[in-house]
């Protein structure tokens, strides 16, 4: 049955950078901490001009070459030598020394980061010395200890299965998928054609071929659309693919029922009578994945394919699988698990009062 109803509905936001949101929270605290102290009995707010005059008395010269001093020391003399209750923002502090120093080197003052190539009588200049970075280190501080569940370390089994490829060659389709250039290599095609038999074998009753209120989502379908565009052809579904890097420049496809957007799944909002998601290698979650859609009854399928550290995020125990996960051999990679689930919750679409 193919149905003519207005759906899926897809409508594209902008997602505010992450930097952006952090740099916001570091503002805020920042901003609470100073306005406590401004609160407090017997405090004063020093000024740049302040800061240029106790600058000014340092007597500052140029360092011999290769020697800098580092603008924290400079600010905790300065906090040494204030009165009682004086507060000084960071940003009036760095803003003050930055002026100074260029009103009086001019072209001559080397900056990097917060180093200065400048000495004085306060904070004699050290040679500089690049310091090494413990990157271990600082993504452990980060992110915390790995969750040993997040990635899989796996080997390639010789055992491995070319009945996709074979399939390929005797689709009815094939000549097309080539000339849309769908497909840049053999693994690619092999994870498509993994997707698309677990559906076959898993979910074909509950989301039937010829069901046209179906809408299958791709996420992460890299490049091209290549996995939507096989469950376009195969099915009369309405069939999205998204992904951050998808080609658009110039380019198009001749295929119904098909569309793609270069964007992020978090940045749509697609909302449809059923939903079936594809995660094959996607580097999202489920659970932001599952944010962004909405269905008739509040559920939705899904097939995935995990990948890389993406184990543990494209995961759910709350709710059971249709079989329990297993590996394809046919999947030209190490990373081949299926993972399928018939009704995972999702947005919900309000039918309008009587």
């Amino acid at each position: 049955m193919v149905s003519t109803s207005e759906y899926p509905v897809i409508e594209h936001i902008e997602l505010e950078p992450r930097w952006v949101t952090r740099q916001v929270k570091l503002d805020a605290v920042k901003a609470h901490a100073l306005a406590e102290k401004k609160a407090a009995p017997g405090t004063t707010m020093r000024s740049s001009q302040d800061i240029e005059r106790w600058l000014e008395s340092l007597e500052f010269e140029l360092a011999p070459e290769g020697h800098v001093i580092c603008r924290k020391k400079l600010r905790e003399v300065f906090d040494a030598a204030a009165l009682v209750g004086d507060i000084v923002n960071d940003d009036t502090f760095t803003s003050a020394i930055g002026m100074f120093l260029r009103r009086r080197f001019g072209e001559r003052l080397i900056k990097v980061k917060t180093l200065y190539n400048v000495t004085c009588k306060a904070v004699k200049s050290e040679l500089f010395k690049r310091p090494r970075t413990d990157k271990k280190a600082v993504r452990l501080k980060k992110h915390g200890a790995r969750n040993p569940a997040a990635s899989r370390t796996v080997e390639a089994d010789d055992g491995v299965s070319v009945r996709y490829v074979t399939e390929f060659m005797q689709l009815g389709c094939a000549t097309e998928l080539l000339q849309n250039k769908l497909f840049p290599d053999a693994k690619e095609l092999s994870e498509s054609f993994g997707a698309f038999n677990a559906w076959r074998n898993h979910l074909s009753k509950a989301f039937r071929a010829d069901d046209g209120d179906v809408t299958l989502i791709s996420v992460g379908d890299g490049q091209t659309p290549r996995t939507a565009a096989l469950f376009a052809y195969r099915t009369k579904w309405q069939c999205i693919a998204v992904d951050p890097e998808m080609n658009e420049k110039g380019q198009t496809y001749d295929i119904q029922r098909l569309q793609h957007f270069r964007a992020k799944i978090e940045e749509l909002r697609i909302k449809t009578k059923r939903a079936l998601i594809v995660m094959v290698h996607a580097h999202v979650s489920l659970e932001a994945t599952l944010a962004s859609i909405t269905t008739s009854d509040g559920t939705c399928g899904c097939i995935a394919l995990p990948c890389c550290n993406w184990y543990a995020a494209i995961d759910t125990d709350h709710h059971p699988k249709v079989t329990p996960e297993y590996q394809d051999m046919s999947i030209f990679s190490p990373h081949r698990s299926a993972r399928i689930w018939e009704n995972l919750p999702c947005g919900m679409i309000c039918k309008p009062a009587m």
